[in-house]
C-alpha cells in the first residue's frame, strides 16, 4: 500500500492488518491482491477524481454503498466526510470490509448484511446518494427490477445514484470475466448449462430501471464525464472522444456507452444536494 502524503487515510495499524489478512485467507483471497488489500488505494487514485467533478459535497451527506465488497468505496466516502451505510449479500465479505475499514482507522461506517436486496432495511428517502460500484451486474436477473425499485425507495427526492464500474452488455467482451460474446448469448442458454453466465447490464436497464423520474446528469455535462474518465479511470482519449460523439448522437450520457458503464442519475421531486 502506498502512502498518501498528507491527504489520504492513516497508516495501517499492525493488529487490524493481521486480522484483515486472516479473514482474506479464510475467503481464499490474497490480502495483497490489488482488488483486495489494494482496492482502497485504487479508489483513492480513481474514484476520488470522479467525485471531484460531481455536483455535490460529500461532507455530511447520507450515503449508501450498495454491494460494498471489501468496503473500498465506502471507506473513501467516509474519509471524505460522508455518513456511510454499506451493505453486502455475503456476511463473510462484510466482515472483511469491516476489517478493511479498521485498517484505515475508519470506524463510523454502518455495515449491514442484506441477503435479499429486494428488501433493504432502511427507511424510505433515507439517503442522499446511493453508490453502486460494480454491483448491479451481480444481482440475479429476475430480481434486478425489484432491487432497483428498492434503491429508488430509499433515495430521497433530489438525491443521486452514482453508478461506476458496471459491465456494459453492449460490448462484445464482458468486462469482469474477460469472456468474448457472452453478453450477447440468450439467458435461455443458462438453463441448459445449469448455471448462469456472467453478463453485463443493458444501458437502458440502468437508465430507466430506477423509474422514469430520473435525470442523467452526464447527458447535460458530458465534458465532466470526459474529465473524470480521463483523470480517474485512465481510459484512452481516443475512446473517450468516440464515446462523447456517440452519446451526443444518441442523446445519452457517454458513460452509458463505456465498457465499464458509469452514470450519475438524479431523482426528481426535491431540492438538489448542496453544490460542489
Amino acid at each position: 500500500m502506498h502512502r498518501y502524503d498528507h491527504e489520504g487515510p492513516a497508516e495501517i495499524l499492525s493488529e487490524p492488518q493481521r486480522a484483515f489478512e486472516e479473514q482474506a485467507r479464510h475467503l481464499g483471497l490474497r490480502a495483497r491482491d490489488p482488488w483486495v488489500g489494494g482496492y482502497v488505494d485504487y479508489e483513492w487514485d480513481h474514484l476520488r477524481l470522479v467525485l471531484d467533478v460531481m455536483p455535490l459535497r460529500l461532507e455530511g451527506l447520507r450515503v449508501l454503498e450498495f454491494g460494498c465488497n471489501v468496503g473500498a468505496s465506502a471507506i473513501l466516502f467516509a474519509y471524505l466526510g460522508a455518513r456511510v451505510w454499506a451493505t453486502d449479500p455475503s456476511a463473510d465479505w462484510l466482515s472483511l470490509a469491516r476489517l478493511n475499514a479498521a485498517r484505515y482507522g475508519i470506524g463510523n461506517i454502518d455495515f449491514s448484511h442484506v441477503a435479499d436486496a429486494r428488501r433493504l432495511p432502511f427507511a424510505a428517502r433515507q439517503f442522499d446518494l446511493v453508490a453502486c460500484n460494480s454491483a448491479l451486474e451481480y444481482v440475479k436477473h429476475g430480481e434486478l427490477a425489484a432491487v432497483q425499485g428498492e434503491i429508488d425507495r430509499v433515495l430521497a427526492p433530489g438525491g443521486m445514484i452514482l453508478l461506476t464500474g458496471t459491465s456494459n452488455r453492449l460490448w462484445p467482451r464482458e468486462a469482469h470475466s474477460g469472456r468474448w460474446l457472452v453478453n450477447y448469448l440468450p439467458r435461455a442458454l443458462d438453463r441448459w448449462r445449469g448455471k448462469p453466465l456472467q453478463r453485463g447490464v443493458w444501458p437502458w436497464t440502468v437508465r430507466k430501471g430506477f423509474g422514469p423520474h430520473y435525470d442523467n446528469l452526464d447527458t447535460a455535462h458530458a465534458n465532466n464525464f470526459f474529465c473524470r474518465s480521463r483523470r480517474g479511470m485512465g481510459a484512452p482519449p481516443a475512446l473517450l472522444k468516440l464515446l462523447l460523439l456517440g452519446a451526443t448522437l444518441l442523446r445519452v450520457g457517454p458513460g452509458m456507452l463505456a465498457p465499464h458503464m458509469s452514470c450519475l442519475l438524479q431523482k426528481r421531486g426535491g431540492p438538489h444536494p448542496p453544490p460542489h
